[in-house]
Parts: structure tokens; C-alpha cells; sequence
């Protein structure tokens, strides 16, 4: 399943054709369940290494300036940013201060990726997911489940 609702059936090599056209006759119902499910999703431009190293330094900049003017509000203090090629998550912050953030933010509308950045600012300060955290984060962004909401239409992967 990709966004959009893309289905691709890869069939292992000498499995006969009718084996898998019963496969996807069986689970049709599934199927459409899940077309429909990921037709809410929306793809991003970007994927694969290729993508990473050529857009790499770009979303390091991006980043770089991001997270300097959210951190003007907040005056944490942080290691280092790192930008990676994560499959399931747009950032990550360490109990050592040092933050990672996909390239892919780049390719987000700013205030998605806004918001990337407030949150992982914020796990300096509370290295978890409770009430102080999001009381801490709905500082800068009192829309934050709004823009919440909206990032999980994106998917990361791929």
C-alpha cells in the first residue's frame, strides 16, 4: 500500500498466477479497507538515499534556522542537530541534548515542520509525552493537535 491508495502485489518468483489472483479475490475486503485508509495519506516528493544526500544539507540549514528561532522563545540548550534518513519518525531528541530531525521536514509545509521542531525542543526540557510536555509545547503553538493532526496525513516512510 503506498499514499494514495496505491496497491502493489509482488508475487514470490514460481508462484502460479491463479494462486495470486485467489490471494487478492480472498482479501478483497481488506483491501479495499486498506485503499481506503491510505488514500488519506499524502505522499512526499522526496525518497531513498538518492533523495537524501542530494536535499541533505538544504534541510540542515532549514533546520539549523528553525530550531535557532523556536529556541529563541524557549532558551534550552541543545548538543548537536542531526539530519537523517529515518523511515517512521520525523525527529528524536536524546537525554544528551542531541536532536535528529528527517530531511523530509524540508518537503513539509513550514508549519508541520514547525511544529517538528517545537516538539523535539521541548523533550529537552520533559523526555516524555505527559501533561507538562504538551502544556510546554502549546507555549509556542497553542494549535499544536491542530498541526498534530494535519502531520499524520504525512507519512515519513519510504
Amino acid at each position: 500500500m503506498h499514499p494514495g491508495g496505491a496497491v502493489v502485489l509482488t508475487v514470490p518468483f514460481g508462484t502460479a498466477l491463479e494462486t495470486a489472483e485467489r490471494f487478492v479475490r480472498e482479501r478483497t475486503e481488506w483491501l479495499a479497507h486498506a485503499i481506503q485508509r491510505m488514500m488519506q495519506f499524502r505522499s512526499l516528493p522526496v525518497s531513498g538515499r538518492r533523495d537524501y544526500v542530494k536535499y541533505k544539507e538544504d534541510a540542515r540549514t532549514f533546520l539549523q534556522e528553525r530550531t535557532a528561532h523556536w529556541n529563541q522563545f524557549y532558551q534550552f540548550s541543545y548538543n548537536r542537530i542531526a539530519i537523517k534518513n529515518t523511515r517512521r519518525t520525523w525527529g528524536s531528541c536524546s537525554r544528551k541534548g542531541n536532536i535528529n530531525f528527517s530531511y523530509k521536514l524540508l518537503f513539509l509545509p513550514r508549519e508541520l515542520a514547525d511544529y517538528v521542531v517545537v516538539h523535539e525542543l521541548c523533550h529537552l526540557k520533559h523526555h516524555n509525552h505527559g501533561p507538562r510536555f504538551w502544556a510546554e509545547v502549546a507555549r509556542a503553538l497553542p494549535d499544536y493537535k491542530r498541526r498534530r493532526g494535519e502531520l499524520r496525513t504525512y507519512l515519513p516512510s519510504r
